[in-house]
């Protein structure tokens, strides 16, 4: 006997049909979830029977049928329906569930499977409009014909798991970003092994950041050359600082050397030569003495009025510092003829974890290393830490006042990068201190997306810069990296030489000296100088 639309009934639980993917087209939301509903068919039986066709193929309700099993029930209530058993219809009766992510996406997904790119046949007159059913379907979340056509795509071309899809639908993901991933990026990132989709698929990325990576070193495999000059401002040369004795035009001229060489058992950095990493060394007597060995090549291109400073940290074992800088100072002094000046501390307001398992104080110092080459001839301007009063200003609108409310008179703003300058500057106090913020090196990152492993702090140069160096010297970082040291060095008007063993970070420097050309400001350099070295304080007017 045909069953009616809607008829209830009561049946033997084992009557009912159960399909696979219609049981799991929805995710189990929690184990508390379950718990609860199951509670309830404990006290109260089955108030919401089942949804079956008139063959009693389950098409909704499987969380119920399985746990009224678990509960030992022998009968079932059931709602027959006179309809095809389908997943869209599934989906049309949960349109108020509460859903996972997962389910959000594999509803997407049917739709747009579910509907025909081409229907058959169809009365004249009749148009078939793929798009407008679709669209319908969703619910208008997509309106435009370009988005279903790029959903389609997306679900033609997507990983096993959806996760494109899935991060369209629950994650916010741009379609156009998505779009170009399957059709430009996704090939380029696997052919050249760059790793960014293993890290999507892992969850680390989005899909704007994917992206974004990729073009990133897609550029910077095509532009600068091992040798990248900057007439009268700056070389960086791709190789090992070692080589630099046998760069003849670089001898003696160099008039401060400012550098951070690799953390011993810190950091890993990248490289595509065949060799062993330095500070990865068994031990830090074998790594200073690298060093050591290292400065002795370079040394070469020093003038007898020049300055090194070498940043470095030490490294701790167990809960124990190694004292990296102690033995790399000591190498170097054996190994070269450069004289040791004194040791200058970077204190660090705001130290990055160090994620160690030994518990001990926060280290929030490094140490700056400085040497020179002839003590009666090294060149240094007093400009630090200054003990002259500070006046303190309020900034009230466009005006400036002291703390009795009486107006300054009206001085020039710096731009951005002068004005980050001279701040740092104005906060350095306390003798053999330099107090300098980690964090973000933004320019780098604006050079780069991925940044550097270990980049330096965007202000930490400054200051040995300023005390060591007049306009047009040449300033010379050999683990060039990011160039920080050379953006800061051409924002003061000096010249910059930079090498780097690393093609990828090679390049990336290049990229932040070249961004560096749009920030270089005369007259702001000019007024920082004037802040810096004037004899005269403001006065109020």
């Amino acid at each position: 006997m045909k069953k009616s639309m809607g008829q209830i009934e009561v049946i033997k639980i084992d009557q009912v049909v159960e399909v696979e993917n219609f049981k799991t087209f929805y995710q189990i939301q929690s184990e508390e979830s379950e718990e609860q509903l199951k509670n309830s068919l404990k006290a109260e039986g089955q108030l919401i029977p089942l949804v079956v066709t008139s063959d009693y193929t389950l098409v909704d309700g499987y969380r119920r049928l399985n746990l009224l099993s678990e509960l030992g029930s022998e009968n079932v209530k059931v709602q027959v329906v006179e309809l095809n058993p389908t997943i869209d219809l599934r989906v049309s009766l949960n349109t108020y569930r509460v859903k996972t992510d997962l389910d959000l996406t594999n509803e997407v997904f049917q739709v747009l499977n579910s509907v025909p790119k081409r229907q058959g046949k169809r009365p004249e007159g009749e148009t078939y409009n793929r798009y407008e059913i679709i669209q319908k379907k969703l619910e208008y979340r997509w309106k435009s014909n370009t988005a279903i056509r790029q959903l389609d795509k997306i679900v033609e071309n997507d990983f096993e798991d959806k996760l494109l899809l899935n991060g369209v639908v629950t994650k916010g993901w741009s379609l156009t970003d998505c779009e170009r991933y399957i059709d430009e990026l996704r090939e380029i990132d696997l052919e050249k092994g760059y790793g960014f989709t293993d890290q999507l698929k892992k969850g680390g990325l989005n899909i704007s950041q994917v992206n974004k990576f990729i073009i990133d070193r897609e550029f910077l495999a095509n532009e600068y050359q091992d040798t990248f000059v900057i007439p009268e401002k700056s070389t960086s040369l791709r190789m090992n600082c070692t080589d630099i004795r046998n760069q003849v035009e670089f001898h003696s001229s160099v008039d401060t050397l400012m550098t951070s060489i690799p953390y011993w058992k810190l950091r890993n950095y990248e490289h595509e030569e065949d060799y062993s990493q330095l500070g990865h060394e068994e031990t830090p007597q074998e790594f200073a003495s690298k060093i050591g060995d290292i400065f002795a090549d370079i040394e070469v291109s020093l003038k007898d009025s020049s300055n090194v400073f070498v940043n470095i940290g030490d490294t701790y074992v167990d809960g124990c510092a190694m004292d990296v800088p102690d033995l790399v100072k000591r190498s170097i002094l054996e190994k070269t003829n450069l004289v040791y000046k004194e040791t200058l501390i970077w204190s660090k307001p705001n130290p990055k974890p160090i994620n160690e398992n030994v518990k001990r104080p926060t280290n929030k110092i490094e140490y700056i290393l400085w040497f020179v080459v002839d003590p009666t001839e090294a060149k240094y301007n007093m400009i630090t830490y200054t003990d002259r009063p500070k006046n303190i200003k309020i900034t009230n609108g466009a005006k400036d006042v002291d703390e009795n409310g009486v107006v300054w008179e009206k001085v020039k703003s710096l731009s951005k990068p002068y004005q980050k300058i001279y701040n740092h500057i104005s906060q350095q106090e306390v003798e053999h201190m330099i107090v300098c913020a980690t964090g973000k090196n933004v320019p780098l990152y604006k050079a780069h997306s991925e940044g550097h492993p270990a980049a330096m702090a965007e202000l930490l140069p400054v200051l040995p810069i300023m005390m060591t160096t007049d306009e047009g010297d040449l300033v010379y970082d050999p683990f060039g990296g990011g160039n920080t040291v050379g953006r800061i060095a051409l924002l003061l008007n000096r010249n910059y030489l930079s090498t780097e063993l690393s093609n990828h970070y090679h390049k990336v420097g290049c990229k932040v000296i070249e961004n560096t050309l749009d920030e270089i400001n005369q007259s702001d350099f000019e007024t920082l100088m004037s802040k810096v070295f004037g004899d005269e304080i403001e006065t109020a007017a």
